[in-house]
C-alpha cells in the first residue's frame, strides 16, 4: 500500500513528466531517456536546485493533476499543472492550533490547500496532502470524513469527479455569520481563527457591495480580491440570504466590514465607488 502511493507522488515529479514526455513525444528508449535527464541535470546543477521550494517558506509550488484529467489513463499521463499552496498561514495557523490542536490545523489546511489548487486549476489527492503535511494517509482520510460529516465537502480528486465542484469552506463560514452566528460561534464549529473569519466575511461584504452597484463577476473578483470561483460562489450566497429574515444581518455586514474596507482604501486597496 505505502509503495502504491509513493509511486502515485512519484508520477507528478518534474522528473516523471519530462520523461513521459522524452519517451512518449521524442520516442526516446526509458534508458536513454532517464540518462538525458541525468545529463542535463549535472550539467546545469539542478540537483542543487529545487523548483518546488519558493521565497515563501509557508507555502510549496506543486506539480498536480489537472481539473481537466478524465479518470482513466495512467497517473503519468495525465495532464498536470503547477500550483502553489500555503502550508503554513503564520498567525492565524497559530491561532487555531492553539484553541483546536494539531488536528484542527490539519483540518485548516486541508480546506485551504483544496481550494487553493482548485483556483488554480489543480485537484490534490489525498496521497498529496499526506505528502505535503508529512502524516499518513489515514491521517487525512479521517479529517476529510470528519469535515464532510460537519458539512464540508473537501474537493480532493475522487470527490471532485464524482460529485462535480461544491462550495468552499469560506462560503459554509459565511452563510454560518449570515444564520445570525457569532465570531466565537464559527470559529469553534470551523475551528478557524476569528482573523481569518473576520477576513471572508469582508470578502464577502466586498462582493455584496459590486453586486448592488451592477458589477459583473470579473469585475466584483479583481475589486474584492479574490477568486472568480470564490466571487460566483459569495453571489449565490447573497442571492439565497437576500430575504427578509436576513436583511438586518445583510445590513449589518455591509455597514461594519466597511468601515475596515475604508481603512484599507487609505492605506492604498481598491475602492468600490
Amino acid at each position: 500500500m505505502e509503495n502504491a502511493i509513493q509511486e502515485r507522488i512519484q508520477a507528478k515529479t518534474r522528473d516523471s513528466q519530462l520523461f513521459e514526455i522524452l519517451v512518449n513525444q521524442f520516442e526516446f528508449s526509458p534508458k536513454t531517456a532517464e540518462a538525458t535527464i541525468n545529463t542535463v541535470k549535472e550539467i546545469y546543477e539542478l540537483n542543487r536546485f529545487d523548483p518546488d521550494r519558493t521565497y515563501d517558506p509557508g507555502k510549496v509550488i506543486r506539480q498536480v493533476v489537472s481539473v481537466k484529467a478524465k479518470h482513466g489513463p495512467r497517473l503519468c499521463e495525465l495532464p498536470k499543472v503547477t500550483v502553489t499552496l500555503t502550508v503554513d498561514a503564520g498567525a492565524e495557523d497559530k491561532e487555531v492550533f492553539r484553541k483546536h490542536g494539531m488536528h484542527g490545523l490539519r483540518e485548516v489546511q486541508i480546506c485551504r490547500m483544496t481550494e487553493e489548487a482548485l483556483e488554480q486549476g489543480g485537484v490534490l489527492t489525498q496521497e498529496d496532502l499526506a505528502d505535503i503535511l508529512q502524516v499518513d494517509v489515514r491521517t487525512v482520510r479521517r479529517a476529510i470524513r470528519q469535515l464532510q460529516e460537519r458539512g464540508v465537502k473537501v474537493q480532493t480528486r475522487g470527490i471532485y469527479h464524482d460529485i462535480g465542484p461544491s462550495i468552499s469552506h469560506k462560503s459554509w463560514i459565511v452563510g454560518l455569520y449570515l444564520e445570525y452566528k457569532t465570531h466565537s460561534e464559527i470559529a469553534r464549529i470551523t475551528k478557524h481563527s476569528i482573523t481569518s473569519i473576520k477576513r471572508y466575511i469582508i470578502d464577502f461584504a466586498r462582493v455584496v457591495m459590486c453586486l448592488r452597484k451592477g458589477l459583473n463577476t470579473v469585475e466584483t473578483a479583481h475589486i474584492a480580491g479574490i477568486s472568480e470561483r470564490l466571487t460566483r460562489e459569495y453571489t449565490e450566497l447573497y442571492l439565497r440570504y437576500n430575504t427578509p429574515a436576513h436583511a438586518e444581518r445583510l445590513e449589518d455586514l455591509i455597514v461594519k466590514p466597511s468601515l475596515d474596507i475604508i481603512n484599507e482604501e487609505q492605506k492604498g486597496g481598491l475602492a468600490v465607488s
